[in-house]
């Protein structure tokens, strides 16, 4: 019996453990399925070497391309739209 409540406490951990990791990769993987087109091979290495949230990467892009369109929000609506957690 002791083995068995082991193996569901070892389980019940690694779904805990693992849950949130999947949830990033999904929105990693969700980005770039959105953003194909706009994302150049530079933004897709810096994706995979991101050390924040796929949230915080869409939001550093939309900074950037605000700053790049003199803050035309238009021009930049696609990073708001791409990803919703």
């Amino acid at each position: 019996m002791k083995g068995v409540v082991k193996a569901a406490v070892a389980v019940g951990v690694a779904i805990v453990v693992a849950y949130p990791i999947s949830q990033e990769w999904s929105a990693r993987a969700s980005i770039q399925r959105h953003l194909i087109n706009s994302l150049d091979a530079n933004d897709a290495a810096a994706l995979k070497a991101w050390p924040g949230s796929a949230q915080s990467f869409v939001e550093m892009l939309h900074d950037r391309c605000m700053r790049a369109n003199a803050g035309n929000a238009d021009s930049c609506a696609r990073y708001k739209t791409s990803y919703t957690n």
